[in-house]
C-alpha cells in the first residue's frame, strides 16, 4: 500500500464543549468512492492504544475509495476539556457532528468502525443516523458494568501492597454515588460518567433490519474463534439484522498491550470486507446542523513533512512573539502525541499558558504518522522535522526545548548536540537499560523487598516457595550484575569524532550528553524501576563520571510516582517542575 497517496486533513471542529480534534483520511484519487467511515473509539488508555492501528486501517480504506473520519470526543486525544468532565452522552453528540460533518463535507456516513466499548455508542448512534448501513466492530465490548468493573479493577491491582488501599470495586462505586472523581491508571471518571457507563449494554434491537455488521475479533491462538458471549449475541442477532459477518483473526491484543503492536490480520479482514461494499449513493440533504470547522484555533491540529512521510502533530500556540518554545517528544510503545493518559496534552496546555508554545508530535510509523517506526534510536529526522515545524509557525523563535519520556529522553540525547537550536532538554526517567544495569536493580530492589516481605516468609515455610528455580534465578542475576561491574568500570566517554551508533547505550547517551552544552533537566520518578535502572548505571559507569553534578543540571524527583506520574498529584508535581524550569532561564 502507498502512504503516498494518501493525504489527511486535520481540522478543529466547533463542539459544544469547545474545540473537537479531526483527522479525515481522504480516499485516494480516481477510485469510486463507496462512502465515509466514522470511527467510534475505544475508552481511556485503549484509545491511545488503538490509535496506530485506527490510522494503519484509514489508509487501507482510502486505497478502496472510503473515507475515514478521527474525532476525539471531548476530553479526550487533542480536543478540549479533561477527561473528568466527560460524559457518555456529550460524547455522543460530540459523534453525532462528526456524522453530519461527513454528510457534509465528505462522501456521506455510511458506516460506523467501533473500537471496543465504542460497539455500544456505535448501537446508539445508529438508531438517530439512519443513512448508517454497515456497522465493522473490533473486539466489540458487551457490557458497559462488566467493562468499568475490570477498569476499576486497575486501581485494585495497582494499590495491593498499601496498606490504606480500596479494596473492591464496590468502594470505588460508593465514591462516585458521593459525588467524587474515581482516579483510575491516570484517567479521573466523573460521577456522571461511572453512573452511565454502569448502565450500558449493546442493544441493536430499534434499527438491526437495516444494518449489514461486520464482526471482528483478534486472538492469540492460531486456532481463532470467537468468544463464547459474542457468538451467543452473533447468533441473537442473525436473525434481525440484514446480514452479519463474524470473523476471528490471529493477532495481538494491540488494545491492552504496553508495547507498540499491529494486526495485520485484522487490518486485512476489514479491508476485504469493505472492498466488497457497492458504490455508495450522493449524501443528500444534511439531516441535521454541520459543525463549524474552528477557523483560528489555538491548539492546531497539522501534518509535517519528514523526509517522504509525513508527521501528525498538534501546535499549542504560544505567545505570539515568544522566544523559546517547546517541542515534545513521546516515546515509543503504544503512546502517540497525547501521552500516556494525556499527561502531553496537560503539560502542552500549561506551557502555553505561560506563553511558550508547544509542538507535541508523532514519530514516523507511530500514532497517525505514516512511514515504519524505526525506534529512539533513529528519532533525529522527526525531532528535526517536528523542530522545523515549529519555527515555521512561530517565526519569533530564538531557542527550543526538548522534553521526552524513557526512550524518547535517550533519542533526545543522542540528538540535541548536533542542533544549535536546541538550548534545553527535559529528561523523563532516561532509557539505559542493559541486561547488567536491570540486574542491579533486580538485586537491590527486587530482592531485597521480597527479603522484607512476610508474604514471602509465609511462602517459604508452606512449602510453596520453589527454592530450587529460586536459586537458578538468583545465579543469572548475580552473575549480570557482575558482569556490568566490570563493564561499567571500563566505560568511558566515546571520543569528540566518534559516531555514536555503535556505542553501548549507558555510553551513547553519556556521550550525548557530554557534547550538549544547554541546560538540562532530569525529571525522575520516585517508584519507577527504569528510574532506578538510570541512577543504578550512572552510579557504577565512568562514562557518567561529574556529568550529573555539572551546575548546568538540575534533578527534579517526584516521591512516590510511578513511570508515567498517573496519579493528578504526580502529574501536577512534574508538569509544573517543568513549566518553572522552562520559564525560569
Amino acid at each position: 500500500m502507498s502512504t503516498a497517496a494518501v493525504a489527511p486533513r486535520a481540522f478543529m471542529l466547533a463542539g459544544s464543549g469547545g474545540a473537537l480534534c479531526a483527522v479525515y483520511f481522504e480516499p485516494r484519487a480516481g477510485v469510486a468512492p463507496l462512502g465515509d467511515v466514522l470511527v467510534v473509539p475505544a475508552f481511556a488508555e485503549e484509545m491511545n492504544r488503538c490509535r496506530a492501528m485506527v490510522a494503519l486501517q484509514a489508509r487501507a480504506l482510502a486505497e478502496l475509495g472510503v473515507g475515514t473520519l478521527v474525532v476525539d470526543p471531548h476530553g479526550t486525544g487533542d480536543s478540549a476539556g479533561e477527561f473528568s468532565q466527560a460524559s457518555w452522552a456529550q460524547w455522543r453528540q460530540d459523534l453525532l457532528l462528526a456524522v453530519a460533518w461527513l454528510d457534509a463535507h465528505g462522501k456521506g456516513c455510511r458506516a460506523l468502525l467501533a473500537l471496543r466499548l465504542g460497539a455500544i455508542m456505535a448501537a446508539e448512534l445508529v438508531r438517530e443516523c439512519p443513512r448508517v448501513s454497515q456497522l465493522v466492530l473490533w473486539q466489540p465490548v458487551l457490557s458497559g458494568k462488566t467493562f468499568y468493573t475490570q477498569f476499576l479493577r486497575i486501581r485494585l491491582a495497582a494499590e495491593m501492597n498499601q496498606p490504606d488501599r480500596i479494596k473492591s470495586t464496590n468502594e470505588l462505586r460508593a465514591m462516585s454515588a458521593q459525588g467524587q472523581l474515581v482516579e483510575v491508571s491516570g484517567y479521573e471518571v466523573g460521577p456522571t460518567l461511572a453512573a452511565e457507563l454502569d448502565g450500558l449494554n449493546f442493544d441493536l434491537s430499534a434499527c438491526a433490519e437495516r444494518l449489514a455488521i461486520d464482526w471482528f475479533e483478534v486472538q492469540t491462538d492460531a486456532e481463532a474463534s470467537l468468544a463464547p458471549a459474542s457468538q451467543k449475541t452473533i447468533d441473537t442477532l442473525r436473525s434481525s439484522v440484514a446480514s452479519l459477518h463474524a470473523q476471528a483473526v490471529t493477532g495481538p491484543a494491540f488494545w491492552h498491550v504496553h508495547e507498540r503492536e499491529v494486526a495485520p490480520a485484522l487490518i486485512a479482514a476489514t479491508a476485504m470486507r469493505v472492498g466488497n461494499w457497492v458504490a455508495a449513493p450522493p449524501p443528500g440533504p444534511v439531516e441535521r446542523d454541520c459543525p463549524a470547522e474552528v477557523a483560528n484555533p489555538t491548539e492546531l491540529p497539522l501534518f509535517l513533512p519528514c523526509g517522504p512521510d509525513s508527521l501528525s502533530a498538534c501546535l499549542h500556540q504560544g505567545a505570539p512573539a515568544a522566544k523559546r518554545g517547546v517541542v515534545i517528544v513521546v516515546a515509543g510503545g503504544p503512546q502517540y502525541r497525547a501521552g500516556a493518559h494525556r499527561q502531553f496534552v496537560s503539560l502542552a496546555r500549561k506551557l502555553a499558558g505561560v506563553g511558550h508554545p508547544v509542538l507535541r508530535f508523532d514519530l514516523r510509523g507511530m500514532g497517525d504518522s505514516t512511514g515504519s517506526y524505526l525506534g529512539f534510536e533513529h528519532s533525529a529526522p522527526d525531532i528535526r522535522a517536528a523542530i522545523d515545524g515549529l519555527l515555521a509557525r512561530q517565526a519569533d523563535l530564538r531557542e527550543v526545548v526538548l522534553v521526552g519520556e524513557c526512550e524518547s529522553a535517550s533519542g533526545i540525547l543522542f540528538y540535541a548536540w548536533q542542533d544549535q537550536r536546541v538550548t534545553g532538554v527535559v529528561l523523563v526517567n532516561p532509557w539505559v537499560r542493559t541486561a547488567e544495569g536491570q540486574a542491579q536493580v533486580i538485586l537491590k530492589d527486587y530482592y531485597l523487598d521480597r527479603l522484607r516481605s512476610p508474604a514471602f516468609w509465609r511462602k517459604l515455610r508452606s512449602g510453596e516457595f520453589r527454592l530450587g528455580e529460586s536459586l537458578l534465578s538468583l545465579l543469572d542475576v548475580v552473575r549480570a550484575y557482575v558482569r556490568g561491574k566490570r563493564m561499567f568500570a571500563k566505560s568511558s566517554l566515546g571520543h569528540v569524532k566518534d559516531d555514536l551508533a555503535g556505542m553501548p547505550l549507558p555510553v551513547k547517551t553519556a556521550t550525548g550528553l557530554s557534547r550538549f552544552h544547554g541546560r538540562v533537566m532530569l525529571l525522575m520518578s520516585g517508584h519507577d524501576y527504569i528510574a532506578r535502572e538510570f541512577d543504578e548505571v550512572t552510579a557504577a559507569s565512568r562514562a557518567w563520571d561529574g556529568l550529573l553534578e555539572s551546575e548546568r543540571v538540575v534533578r527534579k524527583e517526584v516521591d512516590g510516582a510511578d513511570h508515567t506520574f498517573s496519579k493528578r498529584a504526580w502529574k501536577d508535581s512534574a508538569s509544573d517542575a517543568v513549566v518553572a524550569w522552562v520559564d525560569s532561564w
